[in-house]
């Protein structure tokens, strides 16, 4: 049985659980925080988290599991099986990673850990995340889902990674993504009724609010 290690207040958690959810994959949930401890680097390289566990041993790096899951899983399929088709997927879920979720953790600090505002931060991340959004917007086609009818990985990666940005890009600037492009936020208010989705985000959700209840 695959066991997901790591924490669920984590987008990139939530995007892994999402797509065992999705498959209907039968795993266990074993909360992990990220490290440097040896028993860790063990298992995950970087000490980083998500990881998953499988028969044939660990696994981490979250495009990585998407890639072991599909090949194991295939059924239903979460990539096209064109390979053109396959790797622009893979190009908006690299983007969503780049050029929104990698700027806002920027802020991580200040909003989630009640850090000092970075002024550096505040200056550079926007611009970079309105050229993400910009390229997001001309690489999807809405159709319902990002890449046309099928849903796919590149959803499961848009819709936790734009909301990771758009709950910090609401705290530091007073912007929400989803009122400034509205067709981003019809798209995520569409996807998010998805079963699956719904409910890794609910519990997301509540394990972010406990975790930011915890450090006050």
């Amino acid at each position: 049985m695959v066991k997901l290690y790591g924490v669920p207040a984590s987008n990139y958690y939530s995007c892994v659980k999402t797509v065992l959810l999705e498959k209907n994959i039968t795993f266990e949930e074993i909360i992990q925080l990220p490290g440097q401890n040896d028993e860790l680097l063990s298992r995950s390289p970087m000490g980083k988290v998500p990881f998953i566990e499988t028969d044939n041993g660990f696994l981490s790096e979250t495009n990585v599991i998407y890639d072991y899951i599909e090949e194991t899983y295939p059924t239903p399929a979460l990539y096209p099986a064109d390979l053109f088709a396959k790797s622009k997927t893979k190009e908006v879920i690299r983007i969503v990673e780049l050029y929104l979720d990698a700027p806002a953790r920027r802020h991580l600090g200040k909003v989630v850990f009640g850090e000092t505002l970075n002024e550096t931060a505040y200056n550079e991340v926007r611009p970079i995340i309105k050229k993400g959004l910009n390229a997001f917007i001309n690489m999807a086609k809405f159709a319902p889902f990002v890449m046309g009818e099928e849903f796919s990985y590149a959803d499961i990666a848009s819709i936790f990674h734009i909301g990771f940005a758009n709950f910090h890009t609401r705290d530091i600037y007073g912007w929400d993504i989803t009122e400034t492009h509205p067709e981003i936020g019809n798209y995520l208010e569409h996807v998010s009724k998805r079963e699956p989705v719904a409910q890794v985000m609910s519990g997301m959700e509540k394990s972010l609010i406990e975790l930011i209840e915890s450090l006050k």
